[in-house]
């Protein structure tokens, strides 16, 4: 085995907005290991800040990012009897580094309300340099000069697109990040999915998109349950959540108007927009419309307000 370092840049799926006084060239690369491998991220390249007229101004972003991995791998010798690295060796390395950029932009989309990132699909290309014992080590399958590889799973990705307000990635953020990209982090699936019903909206597929916000809005109901149902009562978390999965929609409603009355929850609304969901379902309605859609993810977005603080305590 030789240790073999992977220098990486990677050019982001989705741009992260950057506070205009970002100071990425002076800050510590994150560091974290996956598995075995080390692995540090650091800021590479951005588009400038653009101002309007009026004041306002569209903020620089962070499009491409510096991943560099140390690994032990197995070279192999080419026939002159120098060493290659097997593009098996190559499709380890491209795991690791799709890993730890969706680990650090699940994090910045944590710490920044950037809802937009994508976190499934993080990275659009990358291009390397090897090198091993401080020479650079060639590839079984080398890139041309200025050209980049796509990962494997690029056929066929959803580019998300967002205009919902958010924060911009702060060099104090990008502190916290450092601190917390040691370890897997996830994004909560009913945000997921809320994200996905705005996308599907962007596209004009409104029967998709009230169908993904009903859903979002089904498991933070859920959610919210097992955790008025765990501080009201002496169950465990798991007791709450199997006594959760035996009850339908409607009964999950009561019982958390019995749990907490004082929740400003628009029960009405919430059943309207769980029979637009059973419609579409059923084929009971053919499609629904830029309005119903519309309330749907107006519907969705208040309850994700009304239940914030409680969804932010509740068990992982």
């Amino acid at each position: 085995m030789t240790q073999v370092i992977g220098q990486f840049d990677v050019s982001l799926s989705t741009a992260v907005d950057v506070d205009p006084d970002f100071e990425g060239q002076t800050l510590a690369p994150c560091s974290c290991q996956i598995g075995k491998d080390n692995v540090t991220i650091s800021p590479l390249s951005y588009t400038p800040m653009k101002s309007w007229p009026e004041g306002d101004y569209d903020s620089p972003q962070l499009v491409e990012i510096r991943v560099c991995i140390s690994k032990e791998v197995d070279l192999n010798r080419d026939p002159k009897g120098g060493s290659v690295l097997s593009r098996d060796s190559e499709s380890m390395f491209e795991k690791i580094i799709i890993e730890a950029v969706r680990r650090f932009l699940t994090i910045v989309k944590l710490k920044t309300n950037q809802w937009d990132l994508d976190t499934r699909y993080p990275i659009h290309a990358y291009s390397y340099q090897y090198s091993s014992r401080g020479k650079p080590l060639r590839t079984a399958w080398p890139l041309t000069l200025g050209s980049k590889r796509m990962p494997e799973y690029t056929e066929g990705t959803i580019v998300m697109s967002s205009k919902d307000f958010h924060e911009e990635l702060t060099s104090d953020i990008w502190k916290e990040v450092a601190a917390e990209v040691l370890h897997p982090a996830a994004v909560p699936l009913h945000d997921e999915l809320l994200n996905d019903a705005k996308t599907f909206r962007s596209q004009m597929r409104y029967d998709a998109s009230a169908l993904y916000a009903a859903i979002s809005s089904e498991l933070m109901l859920e959610k919210a349950c097992v955790r008025l149902l765990q501080t009201r009562s002496s169950l465990s978390v798991k007791q709450c959540e199997a006594l959760t999965s035996k009850l339908r929609m409607p009964q999950i409603l009561d019982l958390i108007r019995e749990l907490d009355p004082t929740l400003p929850l628009k029960y009405e609304d919430i059943n309207k927009l769980f029979q637009l969901r059973n419609k579409i379902a059923h084929g009971e309605t053919r499609t629904s419309t830029w309005r119903e859609e519309v309330k749907a993810l107006g519907i969705t977005e208040m309850l994700k307000n009304d239940l914030e603080h409680i969804l932010s305590h509740a068990a992982p």
